[in-house]
Formats: structure tokens, sequence, C-alpha cells
């Protein structure tokens, strides 16, 4: 039973990696079961059976993806660092990964399918940009100390410097604007991006207590 549980795992795996591939190069419309298991090996019957056909393949290799591509960030090592270079750290990472060509070609892959089937959109987020902000909530959570007991939910926080760090570098690459980023442009966009967050949280408690001053003041 073991035996056959871990062939049908090995089988599957690469069923979603053969069509992965294939889904990146050519798009979902370019790719036919067939293509796939010609390639993979197994059967159309498996296709169906374990993925309910090539809509729900195509979900499973968006999934595979993601956690390919952020896989990498699970492994930054913040040994001695404080909040905010560990911060820095981990926003380079992300935009390396973000900026990489397998990256982008996901980003438009899931973008352009999603309208066709939100079943792909919310997995690509789920398993993308959503994921990739947690760990950005995960740093921030080990350096709590080190923020200011204020309004902004530490998960806001996350998502509003994953948001102002990926945008401009994403935008730019899917449309062509630009073709590279030099590891240099990435660091200098990552402090610029996490010395703003970080600022505008630090300020937030002092301004909000200066306003409550003026207020009794009056």
């Amino acid at each position: 039973m073991t035996t056959t549980k871990k062939r049908s795992e090995v089988r599957n795996t690469k069923l979603s990696k053969v069509a992965a591939d294939l889904f990146l190069k050519h798009g979902y419309e370019g790719v036919s079961v067939d293509k796939i298991v010609a390639l993979a090996g197994g059967s159309k019957s498996t296709v169906y059976s374990e993925f309910g056909g090539k809509c729900g393949l195509f979900i499973s290799s968006i999934e595979k993806l993601c956690r390919e591509s952020n896989e990498p960030l699970g492994a930054v090592d913040y040994t001695g660092l404080n909040l905010e270079a560990s911060l820095k750290k981990l926003a380079f990472s992300i935009l390396k990964l973000i900026a990489a060509k397998r990256s982008v070609d996901l980003h438009r892959l899931a973008i352009g399918e999603a309208a066709n089937c939100p079943e792909v959109g919310e997995a690509w987020y789920t398993h993308g940009p959503a994921r990739t902000a947690s760990f950005i909530r995960a740093v921030l959570e080990d350096h709590r100390g080190e923020l200011p007991d204020n309004s902004i939910p530490i998960e806001r926080i996350a998502v509003i410097l994953h948001d102002a760090l990926t945008g401009d570098v994403l935008y730019r690459l899917l449309s062509g604007v630009t073709k590279h980023e030099s590891d240099d442009e990435l660091r200098r966009h990552a402090c610029i991006v996490v010395d703003l967050v970080l600022t505008k949280v630090r300020d937030t408690p002092a301004k909000a207590k200066n306003k409550s001053r003026r207020v009794r003041a009056k």
C-alpha cells in the first residue's frame, strides 16, 4: 500500500513538474493533456482522476511554481541582525526572486488566466504574494519588541511593505520597460522601501500623542 502510494506521489509530482514547465513556456491554451502525458509518462486518465483534468493540473502547477519561488526565503539567515537589517536582507532576497525571468513569466501566466478561472488567481495569490508577505510578517513578529505599540497590525505592515517593495520593480519587468535589474539597484530599492515603511510605523504613535495633547490643550 505504501509502495503504491509512493509511486502515485512520484507520478503526480512528475506530471505537475512537466506541466508547470509547459504552461510557463506555452500558456494554458498552448498545452494539451496529450502533450503533458507524452513527456511525463502515465495516462490521460491519471490527469483526470488525480487532478480533475487540465484545469486542476494547471492550478496544481501554479501552486508548485509559487512554492518553488518562495522556498529560498525560508533559508535566509538573520543571525545577529536587528529588525531593520533583517527586513533589508529579506527585502533584497524577495526582489531577487521576483525579478527572475521564471517568476515574471509565472506572474504573467497566472494573472492572464485568472480572469477565466478564479481558482487560478486564488491559488497564485495564496501561494505567491500572500506567502511572500508571511515571511515579512514572521520577521516583524520576531522583532516585535523593536516596534512601537501602535494601532497598525503587524499583518498590515507586512502587506504594505511587500506591496511597496515589489510593485514598481515587477510592473517594469512585466511591461518590458526594464529587462534586467542589477543587484545594486535591487538592494538600494530594498533599503529605501524598508526605511520609509519603518519610519512611518515608528512615527505613527508620536503623531497620535501630539494630536491628543493639542486636543486636550484646547
